[in-house]
């Protein structure tokens, strides 16, 4: 049988046998660096890959995987993935101190790990280093990893993401050529749950309501003998965390009179509203579908993802990381995906897939069907497409996102035209097109011409409180200035919900350029 091996360098078909393992399959290509500590026996989790089969494509351990002919194995490597690691930075006073010493700061977010390393007596940032967060094992989401926590595993958890945060400081002082013992300080920030499992805090209570936290953080935690002591950025409440205000701090975004939205895309959709003498937040379960999780063919930022998807008039265009075969598709790109088939007339207002007789005969050819129904093809080989449940998840979590924000305009006493601009940060947020995002309803459409991306200015608020006293009590400020609104108790926020679920009209004749309404 044959079996298909993807990696950040190319591809290659090699036969197999029955009764072979996948790894078994990976072990035989010698030019193939692959983990599997535990020898295949099962019991460290570190041979996960992606498998592409007549399921879709999931993530396997290798060593437990029999092979089956035809299917595709993509081996990620983490220092693959595209991850954002820096954003807007707005400059803050350097406390300088003694030449000599060092610090660290660290953005601890679900899907990724992104670590500066920074000279404390200039504040020059000498080093950066990221990865996948490793506790990926443990799920995808925040709400696994609290389960996970629930049933025993926090110490596993913890210890894995330590075992991460050492060896990304080990790169980045390599780099620069400073020792280890050299570091003096160091901050993290990261949502709530994750900043529990970081200080080694049960996120148990998060679980359910009333969303209570063991600590919102503002203060120091010990990280073990590998990991010197980290300043923890506080958290507003358990679903707005330290990401959040860091991302405030680092994008200006509670300096002046001008009513900013800020919205944090991720697994968690935590967004803000307001201006120096007010804020607002609250928080969406927009769940994975953007990480690509619950989507036939998801999959994260790695070699092979289609990351880009464009309609000329005449053809869909693919973007693909590595521009090597196709063999899912990450968040980026099913943003662009679903903006495209709206435009084409491949998916009407209420999100159904339209049928071959309701559209135009040049884009139908894109239309087909599996055996759950209705599919939309993505490649020209038919190899990756988008189903009517992808496209049903996708509309669940842009509804989430841009409900919320409507429903912090009515808390805030404003009406969505009176927001003045719109930043979205975080590592995924930094990558989508933001056209794309407008025309599918992932953020109100009329703000289109305000909104502008920030970058990972989680890691930078981290960076400015690491090396700036007087962003450390800024952010401190922001803390307490800032309000919080649960959504699950809000009927205002259910209304939004389902206003935002369709997809408004192209308005192409808008003297603004276009948006959607």
């Amino acid at each position: 049988m044959q079996v298909k091996l993807i990696t950040g360098d190319g591809s290659r078909t090699v036969e197999a046998t029955e009764n072979q393992t996948v790894l078994d399959v990976i072990q035989s290509q010698e030019d193939i660096p692959f983990q599997a500590p535990c020898g295949g026996h099962g019991t460290c989790g570190k041979c996960r890959v992606l498998i592409r089969d007549e399921e879709g494509l999931n993530h396997h351990l290798a060593c437990q995987t029999k092979v089956k002919d035809g299917i595709a194995v993509i081996i990620e490597r983490e220092r693959v993935m595209k991850i954002q690691e820096g954003g807007t930075a707005v400059p803050f006073e350097v406390a300088h101190r003694p030449e000599g010493q060092y610090g660290i700061a660290i953005d601890v977010g679900t899907t990724t790990v992104v670590c500066h390393l920074h000279d404390l007596s200039t504040g020059k940032r000498l080093a950066t280093a990221s990865c996948a967060n490793p506790q990926i094992v443990f799920g995808a989401d925040c709400i696994s990893r609290i389960t996970a926590s629930i049933n025993g595993k926090l110490n596993a958890m913890r210890h894995t993401l330590l075992v991460g945060l050492r060896s990304l400081v080990d790169d980045c002082c390599k780099e620069a050529g400073v020792s280890y013992d050299q570091i003096v300080d160091a901050t993290l920030v990261g949502n709530t749950v994750m900043e529990h499992i970081a200080a080694g805090l049960a996120p148990d209570t998060m679980g359910g309501l009333p969303f209570t936290t063991l600590s919102l953080f503002g203060d120091y935690h010990e990280m073990g003998d590998k990991l010197p002591k980290m300043y923890f950025a506080p958290a507003v409440a358990a679903y707005v965390g330290g990401d959040i205000t860091a991302g405030m701090l680092a994008s200006g975004f509670n300096t002046g009179k001008r009513v900013r939205l800020f919205i944090d895309i991720g697994t968690n959709g935590e967004m803000a509203i307001g201006d120096e003498d007010r804020i607002i937040s609250c928080a969406t379960a927009a769940g994975p579908a953007f990480e690509g999780a619950g989507i036939y063919f998801g999959m994260p930022a790695a070699p092979g993802a289609i990351s880009q998807v464009k309609w000329d008039g005449e053809k869909l265009n693919i973007k693909v990381i590595d521009d090597v075969e196709p063999v899912g598709v990450c968040g980026t790109g099913l943003i662009d995906a679903l903006a495209a088939f709206i435009d084409m007339g491949l998916v009407d207002e209420t999100g159904r897939i339209s049928d071959d007789d309701e559209v135009d005969p040049a884009v139908a050819s894109y239309l087909g069907e599996d055996e759950d129904g209705s599919i939309i093809y993505l490649t020209e080989g038919h190899e990756v497409y988008i189903t009517q449940k992808d496209v049903r998840n996708l509309q669940l979590a842009k509804a989430a996102i841009c409900g919320g924000t409507l429903t912090l305009c009515d808390a805030y006493g404003v009406s969505i035209n009176d927001v003045e601009e719109l930043l979205i940060g975080g590592g995924f947020g930094s990558y989508i097109d933001l056209r794309s995002a407008a025309r599918i309803g992932l953020y109100p459409p009329v703000l289109y011409p305000k909104a502008k991306s920030v970058g990972n200015v989680a890691g930078e608020g981290a960076a400015a409180v690491l090396i700036s006293t007087e962003a450390r009590d800024e952010i401190g400020k922001i803390d307490k200035l800032t309000e919080y609104v649960e959504l699950s108790l809000s009927s205002e926020f259910n209304e939004h919900y389902i206003e935002c679920m369709g997809f408004g009209e192209d308005d192409d004749d808008d003297e603004e350029g276009g948006y959607w309404s």
